[in-house]
């Protein structure tokens, strides 16, 4: 005779242990949670990721912002040898001149002796001069448009770009037609952020000289830091297309895509703003934040590993990125990859170490990787900074029921459901506990509850079927496990209990329909169910 005191074993709650030896029939089990032999209580997975309550908090949806060209100056275009200033040639020019006036100096010395010789037999007197100054002397020559060009580096290099201006107009004056002069006055009217009068410069530039990647580069620039985003995107685009391996010109036209992306994500359209996030990369491959933007897109897509990856390689770049860090490990219990999202939840709690939230998802973590003992110290950590932190307190009472401590998990969980009263997860693993410290009815009311609060729960279900068994209200349990069998077909512990409850209600026939169900789905399952309905060792095949 089977009495309403047997319980049930559990999976999710408890897995139960059934000796087949002897051919002996075992003292009566229910079954209250199988599913797939885990010996493990855990607030289904299924729940915990539609609802996320508690457990692992889903990354905050939030708005993609622009990135604008951070350049407040830039470096002189002639360093990187854009334009010929005849340094060296004018030097060893100079040098010859004043050689030349030396020598000529000389000969005015010597003209003057023939002079005043000449003089005597000519009477002409010499009164050029040439033998008081040299010629090509300093104080008298006209500059020529290299030279102002070259002064006019001279004063950039040393940050005097309103005196570079005015050698580099000089330098123009003396020759129009000048392109490197036009590109480095543009240079210079964009470190004065004189933004307007750069854009002109260097499209007169590109007159000069057409397809000059410098200067579609410094044009671009200059259209970034007037927002024309749609001018800096052509300039640049043909900037690189020039010259690939400008580093610069590669950088801000990533700007220009992640802004793109940034546009696009900010409107929903998630494919297009992936499409920008990857050009962008693709033109930095170390831009850790367009990597962090291309998880969310993903993520918001439901592409968890994509976005794992693209986490993964936004904290692979930028060790520090606490965001990245926190989504991709987001990402990982989504993909059930737990022992992963430990470690990246403990470098969360390197850099943030008062972090509740990342405590408590450290904590579940480790419960999920079957941790437990681990669990528990970040858990009640996350309790410390956060004293009425609900979701804590219902995983702490998870972890210490996983341990089979249900005294000491009763209290977090009466907690639980005290701050948040609508959370399922707390009612459904104070009624496990209440189960296991026998008060049945207490464990009936908060099954119920939980199914109340999420009726498409089958854990709930099932375990609201265990509860009225356990109470010998065999014809309650039925309909309950049988609408956890309806939302999730392949539900070997409720067929189990199912099964059971047919029987525990006189309805053999029907208890060994779920026999034969139970034996493709869970023949371990099907044996114990058999023993009881038959009170011996099922048919060997």
């Amino acid at each position: 005779m089977i009495t309403q005191t047997s319980t049930y074993a559990r999976a999710i709650v408890l897995m139960v242990t059934v000796a087949l030896s002897g051919l002996t029939c075992p003292a009566v089990s229910f079954a209250q949670d199988i599913g797939g032999g885990a010996s493990v209580l855990i607030a289904s997975a299924d729940v915990e990721a539609k609802l996320g309550k508690g457990i692992f908090s889903t990354p905050q949806n939030r708005t993609h912002a622009p990135k604008h060209i951070e350049k407040k100056t830039i470096a002189r275009s002639t360093v990187r040898a854009a334009h010929t200033r005849g340094t060296a040639d004018s030097g060893k020019q100079g040098t010859d001149s004043a050689k030349q006036g030396s020598d000529s100096s000389k000969q005015g010395t010597d003209s003057g002796k023939q002079g005043s010789d000449s003089g005597k037999e000519t009477g002409r007197v010499d009164d050029t001069g040439l033998g008081a100054k040299p010629l090509g002397d300093a104080a008298k020559r006209v500059l020529t448009a290299e030279e102002y060009n070259k002064r006019g580096d001279s004063y950039f290099d040393a940050g005097q770009y309103e005196k570079a201006v005015d050698e580099y107009k000089q330098a123009l004056r003396q020759r129009a037609n000048y392109p490197d002069a036009q590109l480095n006055l543009g240079e210079a009217y964009f470190n004065l952020e004189r933004y307007d009068e750069a854009i002109a410069a260097e499209k007169q530039a590109l007159q000069l000289k057409p397809d000059w990647a410098e200067a579609y580069r410094d044009l671009g620039n200059a259209y970034l830091k007037t927002d024309r985003q749609a001018d800096a995107f052509d300039a640049l685009k043909r900037a690189v297309s020039l010259d690939s391996k400008d580093e610069e010109a590669r950088n801000s036209l990533s700007i220009v895509y992640y802004d793109q992306g940034v546009a696009a994500y900010n409107a929903g359209k998630y494919d297009d703003a992936i499409a920008s996030y990857k050009e962008a990369i693709n033109l930095k491959p170390d831009y850790a934040e367009a990597y962090n933007n291309l998880g969310d897109a993903y993520r918001r897509l439901d592409k968890i590993a994509d976005a794992a990856d693209a986490y993964k390689q936004a904290v692979r770049i930028k060790p520090d990125f606490v965001d990245a860090y926190c989504a991709l490990s987001w990402m990982y219990d989504k993909l059930g990859r737990y022992p992963e999202s430990v470690e990246a939840y403990r470098r969360v709690i390197q850099f943030r170490p008062d972090d509740a939230e990342a405590n408590n998802n450290l904590g579940y973590a480790l419960g999920k990787s079957k941790r437990f003992s681990e669990a528990i110290p970040p858990l009640k950590r996350a309790i410390e900074l956060k004293p009425n932190y609900a979701e804590a307190y219902n995983n702490l009472g998870w972890a210490y029921n996983n341990l089979g401590n249900y005294t000491s998990a009763l209290e977090p969980l009466q907690r639980s459901i005290q701050l948040k009263p609508d959370m399922p997860e707390g009612h459904f693993n104070i009624g496990i506990t209440y189960s296991h410290l026998m008060k049945k009815d207490e464990a009936l009311a908060e099954f119920k509850q939980a199914v109340q609060l999420k009726p498409d729960w089958p854990a709930a279900h099932n375990n609201l079927g265990y509860a009225y068994g356990n109470l010998g209200r065999w014809k309650e349990a039925i309909p309950e496990h049988k609408q956890a069998i309806q939302l999730k077909s392949d539900y070997a512990g409720a067929h189990y209990n199912l099964g059971f409850a047919y029987l525990m209600s006189g309805e053999k026939k029907a208890a060994t329909e779920e026999y034969k169900i139970l034996q493709t789905m869970n023949p371990h399952n099907a044996d114990v169910l058999y023993m009881q309905i038959y009170h011996k060792p099922p048919p060997k095949n």
